[in-house]
This record gives structure tokens, sequence and C-alpha cells, in this order.
């Protein structure tokens, strides 16, 4: 089959399949490329080993899994015309979505408060990937 056969909406839905490989493809290519200098980065004699990220960072992964929990129900909720479900879930969603900020910031106050920098002079290589 030709690609430039078929109507606007077969087009359109071919055209869309292909951006959403392109985007696969480059967030593969990213992360290969980001692993591959963590790792070649992680041999560097200012590598800072016994680094531990703080706890805060653990919980804001939990909160926003669970935001996408809780979006996926609100899109269900929709769709079975349930709106104040859906209003509740998505404020709940909202919710989530700035505890997970105010726990990103907390995480990263504390990285700085422990005398860690992620620029200027005092700043290591290891910062620079968190």
């Amino acid at each position: 089959m030709d690609l430039t056969e078929g109507n606007t909406q077969e087009k359109q839905k071919r055209a869309k399949k292909m951006m959403l490989w392109f985007g696969i493809i480059s967030l593969i290519m990213s992360f290969a490329g980001l692993t591959s200098a963590f790792i070649v980065s992680s041999s560097r004699e200012d590598w800072l080993a016994d680094f531990v990220l703080p706890n805060s960072f653990i919980y804001s992964t939990l909160i926003i899994f669970l935001s996408s929990i809780v979006l996926f129900a609100a899109k269900q909720a929709l769709k079975k015309n349930q709106r104040t479900t859906t209003t509740s879930l998505l404020i709940g969603t909202l919710v989530l979505g700035i505890a997970f900020i105010y726990s990103q910031i907390l995480g990263f106050n504390q990285i700085i408060d422990s005398g860690y920098n992620f620029t200027g002079p005092t700043s290591n290589i290891t910062m620079s990937y968190i």
C-alpha cells in the first residue's frame, strides 16, 4: 500500500503513528545516551560514590505514580459520564501534583543543605546528573 493512498483520516492516522514511533525512538536514544554518560562519569575521580538521595525523592516517585493511577481513574469515570467522581478524582490529581512539586523542592533543598551545589565552582559531576 502506498503511503499517499487513502482518505484524509487514514493519512492522519498513519502520520500520528509515525510521529509516535519517532518520539519513542528519540526517548530511547536519549535514555541510552544519558545512561552511557552516567556509566562513564561514575568512573571519574571526583564522583561521589557515597552520596545518597534524600527520602523525599522516593516519596515523590510514589506520589507521581499514585497521581497517574488517580488520573487514569478520572478518565474511566469520565467515559462512564460520572461527572462528580471525575471532578473529585481530578482535584485529587491536582493535590497529588502539588504534593509532588513540594517533595521535589524539599529534596533539592535537603541536598543543598547537605553542602552540595548543582552549579558553580563548588559543584561536582554527580550533582549534574541529579
